[in-house]
């Protein structure tokens, strides 16, 4: 899929794909609304609205659930055990590549992904990673996350390649972290507030970002859930984006007050110092209309030459709720 092609759909995808949010009575929603998350700043959205109620606010009950990968989050999302997820952008469109009937609804965070490399290396910028070519140096990934897509896009921009490298692919992001902390591995892509202790408490370098290869709007994690989640419940659909983007708010508002009170729900495993540090490096961005889309269409051109995707079905970015939640 070529970018242009992409752009043009997805600016165009709420107002020619899919019908418009039905207006109706009050509908009945979910008893639960089970929710699947990592543990990445991406997810503030959802821990912020959930520590302060916004849910409830919405009349909505929600049931936050640890998933330990993406993978299994999808899998959970896919066989009904969640009804909705906050996972990498990129899991989501394999996943629809796949067949599986999952829409991608809003966002969640931007930028917070970074290239780290051991202080020992002194490499602190990919020209001096190019010079670390066929020398042996390990560098930390995870297939198809965002964190490969990444480091995928700004190898290609320095002319390298997996191939230059000792390549190690880990399964979730606490194993990767803690190889980087015991120095097996002398590179990782890495998320906040992960890549923030990494560097200010374990001696990393940071190398680059998504923001820097993606542009100044590169999203990370997304929120989204399963077509026939948002047809039988779009009200309660709507009302959920509606406390993610009051959360949104919020932080943006008051940063402060904002780690004050994830440190406080013990949503993240780090302390409050390295919280108050990361946040600032992935803030919210649960509206993808104003940019977000940019990003996500240079990691699908990356996918299609990987071969993770061949063609997506038109109906993977539904923004219908959270246009209609934006008028609020």
């Amino acid at each position: 899929m070529k970018r242009r092609e992409f752009l043009k759909s997805s600016a165009a995808l709420a107002a020619t794909t899919l019908p418009a949010v039905p207006a109706m009575a009050q509908e009945k929603g979910p008893d639960v609304i089970n929710v699947g998350h990592l543990v990445g700043i991406c997810m503030s959205p959802l821990f912020f609205a959930d520590a302060m109620g916004y849910f409830k606010d919405e009349k909505l009950k929600v049931q936050l659930k640890f998933m330990p990968n993406p993978g299994d989050a999808l899998t959970a999302l896919t066989s009904g055990a969640m009804n909705i997820i906050h996972v990498p952008f990129t899991n989501f469109l394999a996943a629809a590549n796949n067949g599986a009937p999952v829409r991608i609804i809003a966002g969640s965070g931007a930028g917070g992904i970074f290239l780290v490399s051991q202080g020992s290396t002194g490499i602190r910028n990919m020209d001096d990673l190019a010079k670390g070519k066929g020398k042996g140096l390990k560098i930390g990934a995870m297939r198809v996350n965002t964190f490969e897509l990444m480091l995928y896009r700004a190898l290609t921009n320095a002319g390298l390649s997996y191939s230059d490298f000792q390549m190690v692919w880990f399964n979730d992001v606490l194993s990767m972290a803690a190889a980087f902390e015991a120095k097996a591995i002398d590179l990782c892509t890495h998320v906040e507030p992960f890549s923030t202790k990494m560097v200010d408490q374990l001696g990393g370098l940071p190398v680059t970002s998504n923001l820097a290869v993606w542009g100044p709007d590169g999203p990370d994690c997304v929120t989204g859930t399963r077509a026939d989640f948002v047809e039988k419940y779009p009200q309660t659909t709507t009302r959920y984006i509606r406390a993610l983007l009051r959360a949104d708010r919020e932080i943006k508002a008051d940063r402060e007050r904002a780690v004050e009170v994830l440190d406080k729900g013990k949503y993240y495993r780090v302390d409050g110092k390295t919280l108050r540090a990361a946040l600032p490096r992935q803030l919210p961005q649960v509206d993808l209309t104003r940019g977000g889309d940019k990003g996500m269409a240079i990691a699908i051109n990356d996918m299609t030459s990987l071969g993770y995707i061949k063609k997506l079905p038109d109906t993977v970015m539904d923004f219908r709720f959270l246009r209609e939640a934006l008028k609020a």
